[in-house]
């Protein structure tokens, strides 16, 4: 990879390269393969662990919203620095075994953004909370009037 032989210049020293390298959650995968998926193929026997959504702003304001309606506080979404697997893997992994698991907004990884639609970002979650939220849409905001308006416009 040329970029990498002279740097990607996303950290401005080694030191803050390597503190943010030994940050991230270490993940001993024990399978030769991690399947990415469509839910509607996923069989009854599977159980996914992560559940990532691409979307516009639209889209992933509208999930933001949905991940904090049933929760206390307003911090239930994050956006991390890091690469696209990162906010799409490691990380709602990691959110997956906390008591209180939060979803990722992710794909500002740089390297990445070349790669998907400039209006496209993703979020992540951890299955159980991507469960949460659905159990939750036909109460939420989802069936009103202001969100139907946004949702016109996509």
């Amino acid at each position: 990879m040329p970029a990498l032989s002279h740097g990607e210049a996303y950290k401005k020293t080694p030191e803050f390269a390597k503190s943010f390298a030994d940050a991230l959650p270490y993940y001993d995968v024990p399978t030769e393969f991690v399947v990415f998926k469509p839910l509607e193929q996923v069989l009854p026997t599977e159980k996914p662990e992560v559940v990532v959504f691409l979307g516009a702003p639209d889209q992933i304001s509208a999930l933001v919203v949905l991940a904090n309606y049933n929760r206390h506080g307003g911090d239930n979404v994050i956006s991390p620095f890091g690469a696209g697997c990162h906010s799409i893997c490691i990380i709602p992994l990691n959110e997956g075994k906390s008591e209180n698991p939060r979803g990722v907004i992710g794909l500002f990884d740089i390297s990445a953004r070349n790669k998907v639609d400039k209006d496209i970002l993703s979020f992540s979650v951890p299955y159980n909370m991507f469960l949460e939220m659905e159990q939750n849409v036909e109460e939420s905001f989802l069936m009103k009037d202001v969100w139907l308006k946004v949702k016109e416009r996509n």
